[in-house]
């Protein structure tokens, strides 16, 4: 009887072993399993953070270069990655950390889409400043992955020991003789107190950790409630919890529990309505999108929102609502989109000014050429007729005189008639190339006009067709009697000269200067030969670049592809 109830005790004992020993294992199974989760996603959640930093140099450098597409490929992919970590940080401390950067990323993103200057200088600065603040929060991860091992390793340590603990106790309890019972009873005693002891030193750290845990979950709710817009509901609208930046925003003195979320967040009966059937649709699939409403000192707001059905079966919240303030980034886009119209319709008009002016100035050379065939030719023309009718080829030494003035006033109506010719379209542009038009032009204006002006043709031999040649001799034309009506310089160099791919056309002064833009927006007309340039330089596919200081004179280079126009 004695010995079954010994070997009963030893049977108990045996099972008892091997299903702590079973229980340990899966218990380490499990931490260990769930430790490779939580570590494959703070692996995740670190990878991206430094993907953060590498896209925001990458930004930086894009902008540098001027690739607009790829910028706003990198620039949407940048911001879908921080909303990502912040979806995956939400809960943990760096949440903050993270939320703090979205100011910098909004600066950094619209100015690496604008077309400001000195953009790319602001962009390397906000890069600088985000680079800094990612490799804060990258620290902050690894610190919190490098605790997390650490706590594994603790627990595995006492699992082992526990392990160690139970093999030793089946060593002592079963298969030792069974002369040594009684006192293999005692040692078996002194275990289980050193047990219990542990046990007991193991609960007051779990609670003292538990203590811990809920005190930061609690300043984590607190500050949550201080600083966010958020509101958790019933399946029926109904709110269960409305944070205090969000009654501050709303004006909800009185108790807000119980109450219908869209009565509270809308005043007019038609926006309650929308948003009742909002939230009744919202099962599976978030609802997002922008809602306009009126705060409590009665001023319009534009909130960010977004209603989440909540994951947990059984739990007591089934809607969660976030927001954000949008406000002025709805007033700025509308600002902008104002300005963008009112440009367009400022450009539109200068446009039918230009038309208008140019229309003027072609009848106005029209008029010019008539009145120098008129005046200049054609009286020369008449006087010519009548000294033939006159002439009297006698011999005599005035017949002679008439015949000598005669010849003179015909190579006048020649040089005249060629000076018209060259006017409207110089013969060399079709027989000599632009370089040799362009010599002769610098030749005819400094003899005409006593400037000094100079053409150098840097080993220029490209050559375009025809209509293009006329369109960049025109424009070379405009700037340099713009410089000599103008600049007041004291030389005038046109230099031609070709690359691989674009021909050159750089005019030069040492004048007095001006500022293009203020010339482009005047209205009476002294702008038009500027806006012609232009113009023709588009229709040629080409630049124009114009720098001008009182100084250093005034430089115009006119870049055109050569193959094109």
């Amino acid at each position: 009887m004695g010995e079954n109830r010994i070997f009963s005790r030893l049977r108990r004992a045996y099972l008892l072993a091997l299903f702590l020993i079973a229980l340990s294992l899966v218990g380490e199974l499990l931490l260990v399993d769930g430790f490779l989760i939580d570590q494959k996603k703070d692996g995740d959640i670190i990878n991206v953070a430094g993907r953060q930093r590498m896209l925001s140099q990458r930004i930086a450098k894009e902008v540098a270069l001027g690739a607009g597409e790829s910028v706003a490929t990198y620039v949407e992919h940048w911001q879908s990655r921080h909303a990502w970590l912040k979806r995956e940080l939400t809960g943990q401390p760096v949440l903050d950390s993270l939320r703090a950067l979205d100011p910098l990323m909004l600066s950094l993103a619209r100015t690496a889409l604008s077309d400001t200057l000195g953009r790319v200088a602001t962009v390397n600065r906000l890069s600088e400043s985000f680079l800094t603040a990612m490799d804060a929060i990258v620290g902050e991860l690894s610190a919190t992955a490098t605790n997390k091992v650490d706590r594994l390793q603790q627990v595995n340590r006492w699992l082992t020991a526990l392990t160690l603990t139970i093999l030793l106790l089946e060593l002592l309890f079963i298969f030792r003789p069974v002369s040594r019972f009684v006192r293999r009873q005692f040692e078996r005693i002194d275990a289980e107190r050193a047990a219990q002891e542990k046990a007991r030193r193991a609960a007051e750290e779990a609670v003292a950790e538990k203590n811990a845990t809920l005190g930061q979950l609690y300043a984590l709710n607190t500050a949550i409630d201080e600083a966010a817009l958020f509101a958790s509901l019933r399946s029926d609208g109904t709110l269960i919890h409305l944070s205090k930046k969000f009654r501050e925003l709303l004006g909800a003195d009185a108790p807000v529990v119980g109450r219908p979320f869209a009565q509270v967040l809308n005043r007019g009966e038609g926006r309650q309505i929308r948003m009742a059937e909002i939230l009744r649709n919202v099962t599976v699939t978030p609802w997002r999108g922008e809602w306009e409403l009126t705060d409590r000192d009665d001023a319009t707001r534009f909130l960010e929102l977004s209603v989440l059905p909540a994951r947990r079966a059984g739990a007591d919240v089934d809607l969660f609502v976030l927001a954000t303030d949008v406000t002025e980034n709805r007033m700025a886009r509308d600002a902008l989109n104002a300005l963008t119209e009112r440009q367009i319709t400022e450009e539109k008009e200068r446009a039918h000014r230009r038309a208008r002016q140019t229309t003027e100035a072609q009848e106005k050379e029209r008029l010019r050429v008539a009145r120098d065939l008129h005046d200049g030719v054609g009286q020369n023309l008449t006087a010519l007729k009548f000294s033939l009718e006159s002439l009297k080829l006698d011999g005599s030494e005035r017949s002679q005189a008439d015949l000598e003035r005669l010849k003179e006033l015909a190579g006048d109506i020649i040089r005249g008639v060629r000076m018209a010719t060259f006017n409207l379209r110089p013969p060399e542009l079709s027989d000599y190339g632009l370089a040799a038009t362009l010599e002769r032009m610098a030749r005819e204006l400094s003899r005409l006009t006593g400037e000094r002006v100079v053409f150098e043709n840097d080993q220029c031999t490209a050559t375009l067709d025809p209509a293009a040649e006329l369109n960049l001799y025109r424009i070379t034309q405009e700037a340099v009697n713009n410089a000599i009506k103008y600049a007041g310089a004291n030389y005038i160099l046109i230099t031609l000269s070709a690359g691989k791919d674009i021909l050159s056309v750089t005019v030069d002064d040492d004048g007095q200067g001006f500022d293009p833009e203020t010339v482009k927006s005047r209205t009476d007309g002294s702008g038009l030969g500027l806006a012609s340039m232009e113009d023709r330089i588009a229709q040629l596919r080409g630049r124009l670049f114009i720098r001008s200081s009182p100084e250093t004179g005034t430089r115009i280079t006119i870049n055109v592809p050569l193959g094109g126009g």
